[in-house]
């Protein structure tokens, strides 16, 4: 894959993430909410809806029809009965201790009117919530004892402390006069034309009855449901903001957490490769190990930062071909201060020459013969020519370099060609019928140079072999001499424009140019030029693509 391919990848993951922590926080702060709110909302029977409870409102067992747990544990929650009703309005069963309604009759039954009475629908029966309030068999008793007695039952007296109930008896006038068991604060009258069937609203279950002397008989107790609304939402948005903040703090150490990875895997590489580029432009190009990226032993980028190895690879590259160039910048800087150096000493000494000889030749102090007036002039012209021979071969070499050179190749059979070049110190040996394509002024030229340098070092009495021959698809010539070789440092530089291992002063048939020459004619031919040495002498190996018939 490629880095930048898998940089965006790794961004989008890392994002994705941070997404998901948000959205995460979000919904957890949600659900806890309605967790709440459920809690306080799914206990009052009063919003159950059929849909809600069709599916598992009633179970089989053994071979009868019963109401759900779930449902008979809400029906006391809510102070209340439920009773379940087939199509033909018979009674399948019924929660609670006392069946209310098993004495009714259907019509009975059907004109029951009570204060907080539900009905549910549901698969092949009906579900009825029957509200029965705690306080209404106090206040049927207490009734039924005044109207007797004229006074409250006493037996009504342990059912009203364990209930912490209070009978309270109010005058026309609305004062009031009696109080048993419990005393609570005084009502006003019109507390008692609320009608309340939600059971978990009221803190106090309040019931009255008229008495015949125009009184009104009031029974009071705590309400045992009793479950304010604002107790559990309070609670549920006390949850929801510990949740939201508590959320956000984790989604802020997620997020510090995501940063400081981000900063691990991206920042810290991205500073390396900046101080990197930065050694480079001071021209620093050793290698560069962080303790943080890089492994102490192996010096290889760490697994996580795998992502920058091709950026690390390419700056070591770099800091190589930089270190590279900078030798060779520096080395051919070398080379052309030595053959300024050499060029400026071959043109001063002819020119020391000239203007020597012509400053005597000027002389009126001096009457020149004849002779020595023309052996001044012969040593004048032979010191011109030089100069003129090495401004010309500069040109050339400048001309080759520039490719201004144009080739007229044409076939060239060497065992006819080469024998031109025999004389009493050079032999030559071809090895079968090799045919060479190239420009014979130019092949002439250098073998002209490589033939005469080669001469020029050979020992009186000795040879220079020159032998040509076709191996495989190229044509291999060599020209050896038997003289002393060429020094290490020489070799390195023997093919560098204007470079001479001898002093100009010892030989000046040269122009230190000729070698050089050699070369780019050589190269010009697609062709390639070697050199081997040793103390016996000197081997120039030169290989051109043949063409045979």
């Amino acid at each position: 894959m490629k880095p930048a391919r898998k940089l965006t990848l790794r961004f989008v993951s890392y994002f994705i993430v941070f997404y998901l922590l948000i959205i995460s926080g979000f919904v957890i702060s949600l659900v806890s909410f309605g967790i709440f709110i459920n809690k306080r909302v799914g206990d009052n029977i009063h919003v159950m809806t059929s849909y809600e409870i069709k599916d598992d409102a009633v179970v089989e067992k053994g071979a009868s029809i019963k109401i759900a747990d779930y449902l008979v544990k809400r029906a006391n929650e809510n102070a209340g009965q439920l009773y379940l009703f087939d199509q033909s309005m018979n009674i399948v069963d019924y929660t609670g201790d006392i069946c209310e309604l098993c004495g009714m009759t259907d019509s009975e039954v059907l004109n029951l009117k009570r204060l907080g009475m539900h009905t549910w629908e549901i698969p092949d029966y009906y579900l009825l919530f029957l509200p029965i309030s705690p306080v209404q068999s106090i206040i049927e008793d207490s009734l039924q004892g005044w109207e007797e007695k004229g006074e409250i039952p006493s037996e009504l007296l342990p059912r009203i402390q364990d209930k912490k109930a209070s009978i309270e008896i109010y005058n026309e006038q609305w004062d009031r006069v009696e109080v048993i068991g419990e005393r609570y604060k005084k009502l006003n009258k019109p507390q008692l034309l609320e009608e309340k069937y939600d059971i978990f609203e009221h803190a106090e279950l309040i019931q009255s009855a008229a008495l015949e002397n125009g009184s009104t008989l009031v029974v009071r107790m705590p309400n045992p449901s009793y479950k304010p609304f604002e107790e559990p939402f309070n609670k549920a948005m006390l949850l929801f903001i510990s949740t939201f903040f508590g959320g956000h703090i984790i989604l802020l150490i997620g997020v510090i957490f995501l940063s400081i990875s981000i900063s691990r895997q991206f920042v810290r590489p991205l500073v390396y490769v900046l101080s990197r580029i930065d050694r480079l432009t001071q021209f620093d190009y050793s290698e560069v190990s962080d303790k943080n990226i890089h492994h102490q032993k192996t010096g290889k980028l760490k697994k996580k930062f795998k992502l920058f190895q091709p950026v690390d690879e390419s700056l070591n590259h770099l800091s190589e071909r930089l270190s590279f160039n900078e030798r060779q910048i520096k080395q051919a800087e070398q080379l052309r201060e030595e053959w300024i150096t050499g060029l400026s000493h071959d043109l001063k000494t002819p020119l020391s020459s000239i203007y020597g000889y012509s400053t005597m030749l000027a002389s009126e102090d001096y009457n020149w013969s004849m002779e020595e007036m023309r052996i001044f002039a012969s040593t004048m012209q032979e010191k011109a020519t030089y100069m003129d021979a090495l401004i010309q071969d500069l040109t050339y070499t400048y001309q080759l370099k520039n490719k201004a050179i144009q080739l007229e190749k044409v076939l060239i059979p060497l065992a006819s060609w080469l024998p031109k070049f025999v004389d009493e110190q050079v032999s030559v040996n071809v090895y079968g019928d090799v045919m060479l394509e190239a420009d014979e002024l130019l092949l002439k030229r250098i073998l002209d140079n490589l033939i005469t340098n080669a001469k020029k070092y050979t020992p009186k009495g000795t040879k220079v072999m020159v032998d040509a021959q076709q191996i495989n698809k190229s044509v291999v010539m060599t020209i050896t001499d038997q003289g002393p070789g060429i020094p290490q440092e020489e070799l390195d530089n023997l093919f560098e424009r204007y470079y001479r291992g001898t002093n100009t002063t010892d030989d000046t048939t040269g122009t230190g140019l000729g070698l050089a020459i050699t070369k780019q004619l050589i190269d010009l031919h697609n062709g390639s030029i070697s050199v081997r040495t040793d103390s016996d002498g000197t081997v120039f190996v030169l290989t051109f693509q043949c063409q045979s018939l």
